[in-house]
């Protein structure tokens, strides 16, 4: 009689169990606040809750004692290569032996959620995507059925019941099986099957997807950690007064004056509720939300603290920024849901697992860009993990102003969202129109207003306007640079970037934009305050701790403005800093103002008409002035946009994985041209010997319609022919017929 059954290669089954069992008890703790406020919200007990999420743990491996799987096992464990068509998923097979135990616990202990097994559903879908029409299991639909190894299934039942007795639960009755689990899954799941009738017939379709997404993430944690044999870093163990210690610290090594916190940040950092913060760049915005986002987390019990950005570049500089304060392995940064696939498997699991974590929100603290929270509403990658780790988190989004209308509509919908499952929120800009005041103060509850008013009446720049493009200005910046002041030039998009480069490429500039792959923005990043001049788009805009004597721009909206000129005179210890602002390019429109409601002529003209000399009351002025009248909500990509998370997920049953295929509107920004993340086929034979977590440092991203064209697939990973080289960064191929289309 076989009593040796394995979980992976190195794991055996039980001790994989008992592994995730334990993970399942530090995780349960850890969102212990989440889940009594679902508990409470949905009408069921916290016990009752507890009892389905181990049934999940227990029963989600049962599937792997079966003959394949422990082939496979045995074939990896003796360094052989086994064909993977020959296997048969597990987590198919155990969808039988949860939807018998869900049932029990049903009969035994009341409804979870309805008549839906629930416990079933986040089992099936623990490592691939679920769909009505079962996708990813389309293989084991034309297979037979697999041979069960009886011996195996009847110790894990064992097995199971013992770790709920040391609970002090009564485990469900379940009977060993020999049945065809895709046969007993599609019962279930179908366009006409029993799970699209119940709810259709459940009057809150939020309970059932809720539910199922707090199962299945609590899973994920049992599952991946139990794997790896790691204990659970859930929350920071950083308290303020240590924040404070490392602040002081880093203004030493920035030689920067430290005469104690401002007053704006001992506010923000004493305030426990969510906040609007608004204060000038330079103001330390970053250290006041870091001081709020702790204090907030002592107050809570703990929680994520999750950092979020416009931009992959701005994120980048943050993720070091936190890093260093908070120590490495305890800050994640994910860009893209879509940068990685993973097979079950991995060579390296270390590598894997960390990229998981990253992308999953599951380090104490993640640095990320605003489409990874929102892409959860939408149901598309980790969406059941992130939302998961984002509730009952703090959530910090800085530069809350520089969002197109229907990116704003998913922002509002989701703050609303995550607010009652007991998340707070820190929203920051340095210039913040009345209007997105009044928006959030209605969609926050208990709200405080923070601003920092010290500087309000001092002037850091002079101004100039002038009505000529930017390409007029070559020997303007030439003098500047001769003259040996720190020049910076700010464009609207890249080509334009790389242009103007190419053009004053004899001053010896660095040219700085989103088009270079993640390890050559990273080199960049460190030499870019030590440029006499910096050719830039506005990626420069925020979190970059540049500051430089004289800035050349093309015009923005007015917000935009005063990001730039924040790295201009940051310190403000200069008094003959210049920005000139030029017009705008055609295609400046296209970015900013995609409604055409003229933003970039009012800026230009309301500009022009202004001071000389603008204090930071001025650039208020000019920011409400060129806003006033917009109502926001009254866009109609606005409305459409706080419209999409409801259809979506109606589609998609509230629980159903999102093929990215059915509706255009699933996405976080509306562009022309969707930007997927790459690898230039340059780095082909670096990259296919890389580990997975390597290969982000060759990602860039590019349109979509331009990769279909010239894309080269290897496994799951997607090169691009394109020119690309270190100092420039990426570029169509010469053949292609429309390179302003980068920006």
């Amino acid at each position: 009689m076989n009593t040796t059954f394995w979980a992976k290669p190195d794991q055996l089954y039980d001790v994989h169990i008992n592994a995730a069992y334990k993970a399942w008890k530090e995780t349960v703790i850890a969102k212990k606040s989440l889940i009594q406020r679902v508990c409470k919200e949905f009408g069921f007990s916290e016990e009752r809750f507890l009892k389905s999420s181990l049934l999940t743990v227990v029963l989600h491996d049962i599937g792997k004692n079966i003959e394949p799987f422990q082939r496979m096992m045995q074939a990896k464990r003796k360094g052989e290569r086994f064909n993977k068509r020959e296997n048969y998923r597990h987590e198919l097979v155990s969808f039988p032996f949860a939807l018998l135990g869900g049932l029990a616990l049903f009969k035994q202990e009341g409804q979870l959620i309805g008549k839906l097994p629930i416990e079933a559903l986040a089992i099936l879908g623990h490592h691939k995507k679920i769909d009505p029409i079962l996708q990813s299991f389309s293989r084991e639909g034309v297979s037979e059925k697999p041979n069960y190894c009886d011996e195996g299934i009847k110790l894990a039942i064992i097995q199971a019941e013992k770790i709920f007795e040391k609970e002090g639960f009564s485990f469900p009755k379940i009977s060993i099986l020999n049945c065809n689990p895709y046969v007993e899954v599609t019962k279930l799941i179908s366009y006409d099957g029993a799970f699209t009738k119940i709810c259709e017939d459940y009057k809150n379709p939020q309970a059932i997807r809720i539910t199922y997404l707090l199962l299945k993430a609590i899973l994920h944690y049992a599952d991946w950690h139990g794997s790896a044999g790691i204990d659970v870093n859930y929350s920071l163990k950083t308290h303020a007064d240590d924040l404070f210690k490392e602040i002081e610290k880093r203004c030493v090594e920035k030689k920067i004056k430290f005469n104690g916190l401002r007053p704006f940040q001992e506010e923000c950092g004493r305030t426990l509720c969510n906040v609007i913060a608004i204060a000038p760049t330079g103001s330390g915005k970053t250290e006041a939300s870091l001081l709020w986002a702790l204090n907030n987390l002592q107050n809570m019990g703990g929680g994520k603290l999750i950092y979020l950005l416009p931009t992959m570049v701005t994120a980048n500089s943050i993720f070091t920024r936190l890093e260093d304060y908070f120590g490495k392995g305890n800050v994640g940064l994910t860009h893209s849901t879509a940068s990685f696939m993973f097979q079950d498997e991995e060579d390296n699991p270390e590598n894997v697992r960390n990229v998981l974590f990253d992308k999953s929100f599951i380090k104490p603290a993640t640095v990320a860009t605003i489409d990874q929270l929102l892409t959860s509403g939408f149901n598309s990658g980790k969406w059941a993990l992130i939302e998961a780790n984002a509730a009952n988190s703090v959530i910090i989004i800085d530069e809350i102003h520089s969002y197109d209308s229907w990116t704003l509509g998913l922002i509002i919908e989701s703050i609303k969202h995550f607010s009652k499952l007991g998340t707070r929120f820190m929203l920051m800009s340095a210039t913040l129109p009345e209007y997105l005041i009044n928006l959030f103060s209605k969609t926050l509850p208990n709200v405080n207003i923070i601003r920092d008013e010290t500087l309000l009446n001092s002037c850091r720049n002079s101004y100039k306007i002038i009505d000529k493009n930017i390409d007029d200005a070559i020997s303007e910046i030439e003098n500047s640079v001769n003259r040996g002041t720190k020049t910076l030039v700010v464009v609207n998009n890249v080509a334009k970037c790389q242009e103007l480069y190419k053009k004053l490429e004899y001053l010896n500039p660095m040219c700085y934009h989103s088009k270079f792959i993640l390890r050559d923005r990273k080199e960049k990043e460190k030499y870019i305050d030590n440029q006499k001049l910096l050719i830039a788009t506005q990626v420069v805009e925020v979190s970059l701790d540049i500051d430089f004597d004289t800035m050349f721009c093309e015009c923005a909206p007015p917000d935009a403005i005063v990001q730039r000129a924040g790295r201009v005179n940051r310190k403000r210890e200069k008094s003959d800093s210049w920005i000139s602002i030029f017009k705008a390019s055609d295609i400046s429109k296209n970015i900013y103002d995609p409604e055409d409601s003229k933003l970039l002529e009012r800026s230009f003209e309301i500009f022009k008409i202004s001071p000389e000399k603008l204090t930071e009351n001025d650039l208020i002025k000019i920011v409400e002035d060129v806003y006033s009248g917009i109502e926001i909500e009254k866009s109609q990509y606005f409305v459409d946009a706080s419209k999409q998370y409801t259809v979506t997920q109606k589609r998609l049953m509230g629980i159903f994985d999102n093929p990215n295929r059915e509706d255009k509107n699933d996405t976080t920004r509306k562009i022309e041209y969707l930007q997927v993340p790459v690898i230039p086929l340059i780095y082909k034979d670096e990259v296919l010997n890389s580990s997975p977590s390597q290969r982000r440092l060759y990602e860039v991203k590019m349109p979509y319609w331009y990769i279909q064209k010239h894309k080269e697939q290897h496994g799951d990973i997607t090169f691009c022919d394109m020119k690309y080289d270190s100092v420039i960064g990426a570029q169509f191929t010469e053949d292609t017929q429309v390179s302003s289309l980068i920006i």
